[in-house]
Parts: C-alpha cells; sequence; structure tokens
C-alpha cells in the first residue's frame, strides 16, 4: 500500500510538472522580412523558379550546393556587371550553369532584387 501512494505521489509531481508549459518565445525582437518593391518581389519569384535549384537565393548561404549563393554574388557585381552577366548567361550559360532565357525585363527585375539583398 505504501508503495502504490509512492507510485501515485510521484505520478502526480510527474503530471503537475508536465502541466507547467515553458512560456511562449517573444518574438518581438525578431526584424521582419524587408518590404519587397513590385519589381523586387517579381525579381525574387524569378529567383526562386529558375534559379534556386542550384543557388541559394536569399541573405543566408545555406541550401543550394551547385552555384555561388546569392548574397556572395550581390558584394561581387554591382548592377551594370551583373545586367552583363544576365544577358552573358541568358545566351551562353557560363561555366556548368547551362544558359538561362530570360526577358529584359526579367533582367531588370533580377537586378532590383539583387539590390534588395544589400539593404535598398
Amino acid at each position: 500500500m505504501l508503495a502504490m501512494r509512492s507510485l501515485l505521489c510521484a505520478s502526480g509531481l510527474t503530471l503537475a510538472a508536465c502541466a507547467t508549459a515553458p512560456a511562449a518565445p517573444d518574438w518581438s525582437a525578431v526584424q521582419p522580412p524587408p518590404k519587397l518593391s513590385p519589381a523586387q518581389q517579381r525579381g525574387h519569384d524569378f529567383a526562386v523558379r529558375r534559379c534556386s535549384g542550384c543557388h541559394t537565393v536569399g541573405l543566408d548561404d545555406g541550401g543550394a550546393g551547385e552555384g555561388p549563393a546569392f548574397s556572395r554574388l550581390v558584394r561581387r557585381y554591382n548592377p551594370i556587371s551583373l545586367e552583363r552577366r544576365f544577358a552573358e548567361v541568358s545566351a551562353h550559360g557560363f561555366d556548368r550553369m547551362p544558359p538561362v532565357e530570360f526577358t529584359h525585363a526579367e533582367a531588370e527585375d533580377l537586378i532590383a532584387y539583387f539590390d534588395s539583398l544589400n539593404g535598398n
């Protein structure tokens, strides 16, 4: 009988501990993602559709491993050199990258998205 009471007491304490849920995290300190302009959003959507299979298209360095992350490319190229690079890639590809056809408007949107990765 004493063993039964001890077991019930221990079970009650365990259940009481489970009932005390940890406090919810305070998300107020987390910065919201930047608001993209319409052109930047179209460029982001294009990058996700056409580039994210090989490139990490966000600000982080994780994800796809074949091509360089956009966060690195944005530090390497200015808008004019990006436009030239996109024209080359569209027509001929680059290294292991096959040609990726896109319009001039899509290239402008992609450049706008790259600009957003710089905080603009």
